[in-house]
This record gives C-alpha cells, sequence and structure tokens, in this order.
C-alpha cells in the first residue's frame, strides 16, 4: 500500500496520508501522491467530482519534509526532488477539481505547504501550522516564501511592527495555533469544537470552497518598502553576523517574488533553497535537527525502562542552580522538597522561586493565588531525612567533593530503595560521588549526575548531561533521561570517565588556550570579542564570568586532580580574591548592577610575566577552536559520548557553540584539520 490513499464516496474523493507514524514529504510520499492525483484526475474525467478532500492520520497531515533525504542530498540530487514536488503541488494547485486540506494535528514545513496548494485549509482547534525551516538554517522550499504572503500578505496591516503576517511566519520559523494561524488567514475556517470533521470538511468543500475569492494583499506590492522595516528583526537573530544566510536569503526570495508571477516566484525560491540547503550551514542545521529529534528518544534496543517519578527532591535548592532545578520540576507539575542546609537561609527558596515568576506576576498571566498554589507544592526543609522519600534526588550544593561527601553518607543510610540520586556536579561523576552515596548504604545503581548549565530555569540553556557511571543500571538513566525531557530540557547520555564530563571538560581547554592568549599579552576584551564574532554568543572571560568563576575554579580542581595544570588557571587566583563573576558583581570583569563596566584593573597582576604580544583576530579564533575540537574529538574517540553528532549538539546547547557552524567536530571538518 502508498503512502497515500484514496477512495471516492458520494462524489467526493478522500485522500489519507498515512506512513504509520508521523507523516514526513518523502520522495517516495511525493511519488504516491501524483499516482493518487492522476488518478483523481482520471476519474473525475469519467464522473465529475466536487473535490477532494486531504487528510492525514492521528499526528495529523505532518511535520514537514524527509529532512535524511535532504541532508544526504548534492545540489542535482535536491533540485530534481524539488522540481518534482513543485510539480505535484502545482497538479493540485491548477486542478479543475478543487482540494480541501484537513488539519487535525499538524501540519508543518513541506507539509503546510502541500496545504497551501489546495484550494483552502480548514483546520481543528488543537491543530498546529507553521513553518519551522529556518531553525535548521534552511527556509521553505516547496513555495512556502511565495503562497504564504499571497494569502497573509507581508506585514500585519493591523500592527505592522509586532503583528505576524508573511514575513514573521516564515522567518522566525513560527508555529501557530489553529485560532492563531485564522487570525493572518494561514487557515481558511476552524472546525467547531465537537463537531464531526469530516462532516464539516465535505460541508466546506461543497458550499463554500466554490465561492471563495482570495484577494491580493495590496502589501505585496510594496514590499521592497518594507524590507528594512524586517531586516532589524533579523540582525538581532543572528547577533549581527551576516550568517546564517539562510533569513537574509528568504527575505530576499520573498521581497522580489512579491512581484512576480507565482511560478516565476517559485523558480527564484527554487534556485536559491537549493544553495542554501547544500552549503555547509544547510547541512550543520539539518543535522542539529535531526540529532536533536534522535536524543529525545533513547534506541529501541536500549534494555532500560524509566520509573515513574512524583517527588523531586533538590538539595541546595536556596542557591542559585539549586532553585533553578526545583523551579523547573515544579513547572513541570511535580511535587518538590526542597532541602536547605543552613536555616537561615530557608527564607531565600520561595524568595527566589517568587522572583522566578515576577514577569508572569507583572503580565497578569499569573495571579497571587496561582503563585501560593505553586509554592505550596514546595516544601523547604532543613532536614536531609525528607529527601530519602522521593523519587530522585537532585544535589546542587558547590563543588567541593568534602562537602558532597557528607551529604552523600547521610543520604544513603535511608534512601528509598527505588529512588534516584543525581548530582549536578559540573566535574565530579558518578565514580566518585557514587562511592560516598554506597559508603552510607546507599544502591549505587541508582545513581549518576544530571548536569544543567546556568541559567539552568531559561529555556536557550537546553542541555542536561546524564552522566552514568560504571555501576548505574539502565533503568536508572531510562529514569533520568524522562525526567529530563519532562522538564522540558535535551538530554544527552555521557558515560563517566572524563573529569568536566564533555562540554566543561572542552570548555577547560578552550579556556586555557585563552589564557594562554591573554599571557603572551592580548588584551581579555580582544580574545572575547574575537569569538563572540566568529562563534559564541560571549567570549571565554565573559562565559566564564557568567557561569561563575568558583565554579570553574572547582571544575579545574577535578581536572587538575587527574592532569596537573600549569601554569596554574587564572580562575583559581580569582576565587582566592572572591571574585566569582557576575552574581558577586566581581570577576575577570567589573560590574555594576549586573551590567559589565571593564576589565578589573587588578588582572595584569596576577599574570607578572606577562607578554606583549597582541595576537590577530583569526589567530585567537583558530586557536581556541582547535583545543575545543581537539578535546571533543578526545571524547569521542574514548566513547564518553554516543557520536560526533551528540557531541557537537552538546557544545551548541550548552555553551552556544552557533548552530549555523555545526559544532567543534563539523567546524574542524569544513576547516580540513580532520
Amino acid at each position: 500500500m502508498g503512502l497515500f490513499q484514496h477512495d471516492i464516496r458520494n462524489g467526493t474523493a478522500w485522500v489519507t496520508f498515512d506512513s504509520g507514524g508521523m507523516n514526513t514529504l518523502s520522495q517516495a510520499a511525493v511519488t504516491d501522491l501524483q499516482a493518487v492525483t492522476a488518478a483523481i484526475a482520471k476519474a473525475h474525467a469519467t464522473t465529475p467530482l466536487a473535490g477532494v478532500i486531504l487528510k492525514g492520520n492521528k499526528f495529523g497531515l505532518g511535520a514537514g519534509a524527509n529532512i535524511g533525504e535532504l541532508m544526504g542530498a548534492d545540489r542535482a540530487q535536491l533540485g530534481g526532488f524539488i522540481d518534482v514536488g513543485h510539480a505535484a503541488l502545482f497538479a493540485i494547485e491548477e486542478s479543475a477539481i478543487p482540494w480541501l486540506a484537513v488539519v487535525d494535528g499538524l501540519a508543518l514545513g513541506g507539509i503546510y505547504e502541500l496545504a497551501l496548494a489546495c484550494r483552502a485549509i480548514v483546520a481543528t482547534e488543537q491543530s498546529t501550522v507553521g513553518f519551522p525551516e529556518i531553525r535548521l538554517n534552511i527556509f521553505p522550499g516547496l513555495g512556502g516564501t511565495q503562497r504564504m504572503p499571497r494569502r497573509s500578505g507581508l506585514v500585519n496591516a493591523a500592527d505592522p511592527v509586532n503583528g505576524d503576517a508573511g514575513f514573521t511566519a516564515v522567518l522566525q520559523g513560527k508555529n501557530f495555533r489553529a485560532k492563531e494561524a485564522l487570525a493572518i488567514k494561514m487557515v481558511d475556517a476552524l472546525v467547531p469544537s465537537g463537531a464531526d470533521v469530516d462532516r464539516f470538511a465535505e460541508t466546506y468543500l461543497r458550499e463554500t470552497v466554490p465561492g471563495l475569492v482570495r484577494e491580493t494583499p495590496p502589501d505585496l506590492a510594496n514590499a521592497e518598502a518594507l524590507k528594512g522595516m524586517i531586516l532589524p528583526m533579523i540582525q538581532r537573530a543572528t547577533m549581527g553576523r551576516p550568517n546564517p544566510r539562510a533569513p537574509y536569503v528568504a527575505l530576499d526570495v520573498m521581497v522580489k517574488g512579491a512581484g512576480l508571477p507565482l511560478r516565476e516566484g517559485i523558480k527564484l525560491e527554487r534556485d536559491a533553497f537549493v544553495d542554501v540547503a547544500t552549503s555547509a550551514e544547510g547541512k550543520a542545521g539539518m543535522r542539529f535537527f535531526y540529532t536533536q529529534q534522535s536524543v529525545q528518544k533513547l534506541p529501541k534496543s536500549f534494555p532500560g525502562r524509566a520509573r515513574p517519578i512524583k517527588r523531586v527532591g533538590v538539595d541546595g535548592a536556596d542557591g542559585f542552580m539549586g532553585n533553578a532545578i526545583a523551579w523547573l520540576a515544579l513547572e513541570a507539575g511535580y511535587d518538590v522538597v526542597a532541602h536547605v542546609p543552613i536555616a537561615k537561609f530557608v527564607p531565600a527558596v520561595p524568595e527566589k522561586l517568587t522572583t522566578k515568576y515576577g514577569r508572569a506576576l507583572k503580565k497578569g498571566s499569573m495571579t497571587q493565588a496561582d503563585l501560593a498554589a505553586k509554592l505550596a507544592r514546595a516544601k523547604v526543609t532543613t532536614n536531609l531525612t525528607d529527601l530519602q522519600s522521593c523519587d530522585i534526588v537532585i544535589e546542587a550544593r558547590m563543588e567541593n567533593p568534602e562537602i558532597k561527601a557528607e551529604f552523600y553518607r547521610a543520604l544513603g543510610k535511608g534512601m528509598n530503595p527505588a529512588g534516584l540520586v543525581a548530582s549536578n556536579s559540573s566535574s565530579m561523576g558518578p565514580g566518585l560521588l557514587g562511592s560516598f552515596f554506597a559508603e552510607g548504604g546507599g544502591r549505587a545503581k541508582n545513581f549518576l549526575n544530571l548536569h544543567f548549565f546556568s541559567p539552568a530555569e531559561h529555556p536557550m540553556m537546553q542541555l542536561v548531561e546524564v552522566i552514568r557511571g560504571k555501576d548505574t543500571a539502565d533503568d536508572a538513566v531510562a529514569t533520568a533521561h524522562a525526567f529530563v525531557r519532562s522538564i522540558n530540557k535535551t538530554p544527552v547520555v555521557l558515560q563517566d570517565g572524563s573529569p568536566g564530563f564533555l562540554v566543561n571538560a572542552g570548555l577547560a581547554a578552550y579556556m586555557l588556550e585563552a589564557e594562554k592568549i591573554y599571557r603572551e599579552g592580548t588584551p581579555v576584551e580582544a580574545i572575547d570579542a574575537a569569538m563572540r564574532e566568529a562563534i559564541f554568543p560571549m567570549g571565554p572571560f565573559e562565559l566564564g564570568d557568567q557561569a561563575g568563576l568558583d565554579i570553574a575554579a572547582g571544575m579545574f580542581d577535578t581536572i587538575a586532580a587527574a592532569t596537573p595544570i600549569d601554569p596554574p588557571p587564572l580562575v583559581w587566583k580569582l576565587r582566592e580574591a572572591k571574585r566569582f563573576g557576575v552574581k558577586s558583581g566581581a570577576g575577570i570583569y567589573d560590574y555594576t548592577d549586573g551590567k559589565k563596566t571593564g576589565v578589573w584593573p587588578g588582572l595584569a597582576a596576577l599574570v607578572p610575566n606577562r607578554g606583549g604580544r597582541v595576537a590577530a583576530k583569526d589567530e585567537i579564533v583558530e586557536r581556541c577552536a582547535r583545543a575545543l575540537y581537539r578535546k571533543a574529538r578526545e571524547l569521542c574517540d574514548r566513547r564518553i559520548v554516543a557520536s560526533e553528532e551528540e557531541c557537537d549538539l552538546a557544545f551548541v546547547f550548552g555553551i552556544g557553540f552557533a548552530m549555523y557552524l555545526g559544532g567543534p567536530i563539523f567546524y574542524a571538518r569544513q576547516r580540513g584539520w580532520v
């Protein structure tokens, strides 16, 4: 059986797209669609039909093009695939028989472009439509940049600055719930709540579609003038860089295409899409997306099964990281036991949680009663035994092995035998910390690390490293993986055996190289600026201040215990000076009200024999990036991380390596370092 099936009932052709899972518009699917379209046209020639209704399966119409096929194609192959896709869509759009697309679930990317080729689109209220392609360093390539503006216009006439329309839908990669989509004509009608979807669709096809008139939005004639309004939005998203190219190219295609006949506009889009999608950054974006999807699930062959979690214990909930983890658990619907070792810091827990809800309270999306109900689900305690009945306990104490050892020995004495225990340590793994837990009577098989990245409450800080030790049970890994997913984070499973695990081990090598360049004579600001301009959202010294120099110093303590570091890292001296970064108002830089005011004047005194050689930008970038790559390559080769793709994803999510550059391994390959 094909991916598209059809039957004719009561003078209407019903076409169902069902791959058995989430539909994607693969080459096989397009071939099946062409066969079905031809069969329906033949049937219509014999007995005229009222129209065609296109439906999906239980997930909706589908989630876009087949990224694996796009990613693996060269220019000729991709161009051929796109040409066949356009032929299939024009056959629908220009058919004498009107097609109606029914969205009951998802219709994203290439699938939504298929729907746009139909005469009309109806959707159920729970449905979502949109163009996520820009988040993959590509843009819609099956007519989306041309058909979407012809429906909604380029900008929202009622609110051209903040409102959504063709430009924002395509260039921001937004997904829209059905009601939002209706407001900007991405769909033509909503199926009333509780109504029979098929009956509504057939009635709409017969009674409304024949008289449907789609007027050309007036702003298409003013596209060039509107370009200047949208360009700053793209520049902000790319931090002023000319890359990724996709939004810039897509903007140009939309502006030029707005003044052309549809087929010419689509030819313009086709050529630009092939160019961008086969570029290094296009491949990097699709590779990243593919990997991001794959890490959401453990391999089918993985033997572990997740245990249920209802109650989450957080030790150190008064601290920045512990409080953020407690907040994430509350937001995910868990009951939280917030443990604070010292009684005088108990009030800090609700105070910090309340601050995290400040924006919602100010906007009115949360009331004081809502806040009180949230806080009521967080039991604050100084009694460590309250943690022992939890389904999972996450420790977030300072990076000191003696302090952690004391905690784990005490926790192990009465810990729930089925309870999972995890450390948020940035460098000490299950091999070390799990032994302390076992000394207290805890089960080493239930111990692992869940390493969050600061600020953990920020939605952009997606990564959580899940580090399993040699004694960690498969069920514990599966449970931790499921928990991380439940709090809307992205898990990457690692093996113990690397101080600093994956991202921090690479970050340490990167920071040491940056320090070396500073010791040679290059100013801190120049190093940060070079790396910020080329690869990262902030430079290595800025990042250290942001993450916490005390945390970085603790990480280097652990690394140095395995491999001595010479000369000693600057962060050790900064820790002695109690300069911990942004949180203390003093680090490598000075801060006022959290804003950087300049390099600390005393920094140079920490390096008495500093040289006078100033490195050029290109040298700074190459040396720092190579240092990061070498460590990433080593950890891949040692199987600390399962694949190069997961390694790169971790560095993109963990420390902001530019996604369009692909991560350190992909970046190195593009430059011939491998």
